[in-house]
């Protein structure tokens, strides 16, 4: 059997042998591009199925965090201003002369008078301390009501205690001045301490 093919040869072939010819032809043709170009990136496309699945989760799960954004920012602004008014309430210093001046400030607007402010030593607790003040006012009796009134607004807390009214004395236009002892307690957060 000759296999030497050459042009002439095949153009003296059948119609059936040409088209054998040609479609064997056309399948080495595409049996060579498949294995020379297509299986390789189907190869890799099988091969990366499943890190683009695992990709695709991880961009649902972070467009899911993306769409909570503006929820996480709203809570973030409404802890900050619970965090802001707290150490208003409970601030990390003892502040002694801002309260002097508040408290004082408080007393001359309600009419009263100081006769003694004596700041006592600071008593520690869990994660707290008081820092008690000796206070000795003279004023009438709604003045004195006025002035606790306006401790009890102010924005930190206070603590007004032992509340002793004495020594009363008529004065013009017949009203009459007490003596009034107490102790006002105010508080500041330890930092560092640890809640018990």
């Amino acid at each position: 059997m000759n296999l030497n093919f050459n042009a002439e040869s095949i153009i003296k072939q059948t119609l059936a042998v040409k088209l054998a010819i040609l479609i064997g032809a056309i399948i080495v043709l595409v049996a060579v591009c498949f294995q020379v170009f297509y299986r390789p990136v189907f190869d890799e496309k099988k091969n990366l199925t499943p890190e683009l699945a695992k990709l695709k989760a991880e961009l649902s799960q972070k467009r899911d965090i993306v769409k909570e954004k503006p929820k996480y920012e709203a809570e973030l602004k409404e802890t900050r201003q619970k965090l802001s008014l707290a150490l208003k309430q409970l601030p990390d210093k003892s502040e002694i002369p801002s309260l002097l001046e508040n408290i004082s400030s408080l007393g001359k607007a309600s009419g009263l008078q100081f006769l003694m402010f004596k700041p006592n030593a600071e008593v520690p607790k869990a994660f707290y301390a008081e820092i008690p003040v000796d206070l000795q006012i003279q004023g009438n009796y709604q003045d004195i009501l006025r002035f606790f009134d306006g401790i009890a607004n102010m924005p930190r807390i206070v603590n007004i205690t032992d509340i002793n009214m004495a020594s009363p004395k008529k004065v013009a236009a017949g009203t009459m001045q007490l003596v009034t002892t107490c102790k006002a307690t105010t508080f500041k957060f330890i930092e560092g301490a640890q809640a018990k």
